[in-house]
């Protein structure tokens, strides 16, 4: 007999209500319904090919299978809570479908061992999906820094203070790379996955001739986990992958900042399309940057998932503990928000128009360029800097800026300087004064460009071929593409 009532035999009274509530998972597991299905499948055709079950049986539990399955791409098979978790589910309907041979299916397995079997599976789909919206992002960003107004610019900040004038499309750029790492941490996590737990039981294995490498190719992974043991109980890849979560989060967040502080009036220097703003429900004139704020506030929730996963692992005995249940509502809270985030803010960033800072001579940030004319002409930079630091007091002190201080005044102050043609750069002129490999020179920006560029292709490419590896992979499983978790087509 399946079902939840078959693994209570040794005691006398039923679950108690709250504590089948609060025990039950089937909410969290309707995303790892498909994995099991396809991890059952996996094991049913082992267990036949070991001659452990005779091969009709395990013919007939396979279609029995693949026939729950469309029922639940139809949206047909709902989870019982009663029922505590998909593993039973799954049995369960299988035994009604096929009768007692759907309790063979569990010969040589553990709910301990399919849960970590299901993770991987799902963490291998949604890691690429992850990847795949980070790649997106950078793209975005691409085509935002390749437009024309990104060819303008603005000052650069270092303590939220105007530092040194940058062309936007630098800044837009490096907000590409950051993503191009998540998309890389997430591509390593991936490929890290390459070890099965299916097989490992409870904790120790099976005293059946099981062949673990043989399920362990079907389902796509190099070999079985070295140790049943950690089999069952790692959690690393979970783990990671909140945290690479995280670091993505965060850096939305900068960028979300950096298009809240672009569009305030005053500053100027970013309009979000019309898509991505609201108004007030009392002030008609207001445009605000809601979805930009939102974006922002998820980097302090995702910290609190990260912090919240690392507790519950925190100080666990080797082994499968219930514990370990806990960790799969955030694993999949944290792909689906920062799914959502990345997708909201690749269109927001790539529609958005990107302006050159309103005029103001009093905020030159050529003072560098000028302590560098001096260095060029002998002076130790300490010794330059000072100067500088005085001539700047001093325009001031006037209510002027650096750049508004006249040629004589410049060679009046700094005499060595006469006769060297240097000239203060407008901030129009600033960014190319610095050619420095990495700098904000117009070169060495479109350098950039073209490795973000080369970086967004590869990682497309390698998207390319592990979405062509896992369709090839499910078809000679007869696992349709609908059964999991799939990503959205690269661009």
């Amino acid at each position: 007999m399946a079902g939840a009532g078959a693994l209570r035999a040794r005691f006398r009274a039923p679950l108690d209500p709250g504590a089948l509530a609060l025990s039950a998972s089937t909410e969290e597991d309707l995303l790892l319904l498909p994995y099991d299905l396809w991890g059952s499948v996996a094991h049913a055709r082992m267990l036949g090919a070991t001659g452990i079950l005779p091969g009709a049986t395990a013919r007939r539990i396979e279609a029995g299978l693949k026939a729950i399955g469309a029922d639940a791409a139809r949206g047909r098979f709902p989870l019982d809570p009663a029922l505590e978790d998909v593993h039973l589910n799954v049995e369960t309907a299988l035994t009604e479908r096929i009768g007692p041979d759907g309790g063979r299916l569990h010969t040589a397995r553990s709910r301990n061992d399919q849960v970590a079997l299901d993770l991987a599976l799902y963490l291998r789909d949604a890691l690429r999906g992850l990847e795949g919206e980070a790649t997106a992002t950078s793209r975005s960003l691409l085509v935002a820094a390749r437009a024309p107004s990104a060819g303008s610019v603005v000052a650069g900040w270092t303590h939220l203070q105007p530092a040194q004038a940058l062309y936007w499309r630098q800044i837009l750029a490096t907000h590409a790379l950051r993503f191009l790492r998540d998309a890389e941490r997430f591509r390593g996590i991936r490929r890290r996955l390459t070890e099965s737990p299916l097989g490992s039981g409870a904790i120790a294995g099976s005293s059946l001739p099981i062949d673990r490498h043989l399920s362990a190719r079907l389902l796509g992974f190099r070999r079985p986990t070295a140790s049943s043991l950690d089999g069952v109980s790692d959690r690393d890849a979970l783990a990671e992958t909140v945290f690479a979560a995280s670091m993505t989060d965060l850096h939305a967040g900068a960028l979300a900042e950096e298009l809240v502080l672009g569009s305030m009036a005053g500053v100027d220097r970013v309009r979000l399309h019309d898509a991505f703003v609201t108004t007030s429900s009392l002030m008609p004139h207001k445009r605000n940057p809601d979805l930009a704020e939102l974006v922002r506030a998820e980097s302090g929730q995702s910290l609190g998932r990260l912090a919240g996963l690392l507790g519950v692992l925190k100080g666990l005995p080797i082994g499968y503990q219930r514990d370990l249940q806990a960790t799969k509502p955030i694993l999949f809270l944290a792909v689906a928000r920062t799914t959502a985030i990345l997708r909201v803010l690749a269109r927001m960033a790539e529609t958005a128009e990107y302006r050159p800072d309103p005029p103001r001579p009093e905020r030159s940030t050529a003072s560098v360029e000028l302590a560098d004319a001096l260095v060029a002409a002998g002076r130790p930079f300490r010794e330059a800097h000072e100067r500088v630091a005085r001539f700047v007091a001093e325009a001031e002190a006037r209510g002027r800026g650096l750049a508004s201080r006249d040629p004589a005044e410049l060679e009046a102050a700094f005499p060595e300087l006469r006769g060297s043609g240097f000239a203060l750069p407008s901030a129009s002129e600033e960014p190319d004064r610095r050619g420095s490999f990495g700098g904000s020179g117009r070169g060495e920006v479109e350098r950039l460009l073209r490795e973000v560029a080369r970086r967004v292709a590869a990682s497309e490419r390698g998207l390319s071929a592990e979405a062509r590896r896992v369709r090839r992979l499910r078809a000679r499983m007869g696992v349709p593409e609908g059964w999991g978790f799939v990503p959205r087509a690269s661009p």
